[in-house]
């Protein structure tokens, strides 16, 4: 499997300096210390600078001019320096201070009528914002939280994010991408039937379970895991971004829910096709609207 992260930005950036950085940085100065940090690895970086370049002109459709892209490019930096900040001092994100982080929460009532339903939950979204403290907002309302997640090789990190979870409730569930039996997502599968919310990030491929779609104007393939878990317990999913704004506070939006439910008319892939495009559309939506904080550090349509 393709390497997504250079190693480097994994054990200096997260283990020591972000962490440092981020307990002596108050928060509302936070911001001039990531740009410059983001600019520094901009710089520094250069055959991933390349590849956050291309994604970006992937997300452009050849309509936003070059300059525009390298502002974006070189923003992403930036905006990732800030999430790495966060996600560092995440610990201390409380029902009581989350205002301090998070300016508004939209579309609660989705969440509510979907566990009403008693199916439980899939909350999914790609690698945009914050998708962390979007774990944590959800466990502030008082729902039994799972995170699907693929086992980390990095004890230190493994242990701080484990640890950052469990104080709040949140409960992880290790799936390795290379087993594709049903016993793999046995633990998922339990979770919704006890009618639990199952959160996870929906766009790269960990998995041989796949199917090709169109994705800003490119064939390109999509982890499929959703639809199958939804297929197999009926349980809705909920599109959800936690996206930062220009103020560097964050909003939490819940869209719709994405219904994977047979008909006596449609196959299975016909109904796993029909619900995959609904949220791949609004995956591009939110990716436009915020294409820098889309953290992808690799060719992602491998160019």
């Amino acid at each position: 499997m393709e390497e997504r992260y250079p190693p480097s930005v994994h054990r200096f950036i997260y283990l020591f300096f972000f962490q440092f950085c981020s307990t002596l940085i108050p928060r509302p100065i936070q911001k001039f210390f990531s740009v410059v940090v983001g600019d520094l690895f901009y710089l520094l970086m250069r055959k991933t600078r390349v590849h956050v370049r291309k994604n970006m002109e992937g997300v452009s459709r050849g309509r936003w001019s070059k300059e525009k892209i390298s502002t974006l490019t070189r923003k992403t930096f930036q905006n990732y320096g800030q999430y790495l900040l966060d996600y560092m001092v995440m610990h201390r994100l409380r029902p009581s201070n989350k205002n301090q982080w998070v300016e508004e929460e939209v579309g609660a009532d989705y969440m509510a009528e979907a566990l009403r339903a008693g199916k439980g939950a899939i909350c999914i979204t790609p690698h945009l914002g914050n998708w962390e403290i979007g774990g944590l907002l959800l466990s502030f309302r008082g729902g039994a939280l799972n995170v699907l997640t693929l086992d980390e090789r990095d004890l230190d990190i493994r242990s701080y994010r484990e640890t950052m979870r469990r104080r709040r409730g949140i409960k992880n569930i290790y799936i390795n991408p290379k087993d594709d039996s049903p016993m793999a997502i046995l633990d998922a599968v339990k979770a919704l039937r006890r009618n639990e919310i199952l959160a996870m990030l929906g766009d790269r491929i960990e998995s041989q379970k796949t199917m090709v779609f169109d994705f800003f104007g490119r064939k390109t393939a999509f982890p499929v895991g959703v639809a199958m878990l939804a297929l197999a317990t009926e349980a809705p999913v909920l599109p959800v971004f936690v996206v930062m704004e220009r103020n560097w506070k964050y909003k939490g939006i819940i869209e719709p829910p994405i219904y994977f439910h047979p008909s006596s008319r449609e196959d299975r892939e016909a109904i796993i096709r029909r619900g995959m495009e609904r949220l791949i559309k609004k995956f591009e939506d939110y990716i436009e609207k915020y294409p820098d904080q889309w953290y992808n550090f690799y060719s992602y349509w491998n160019e």
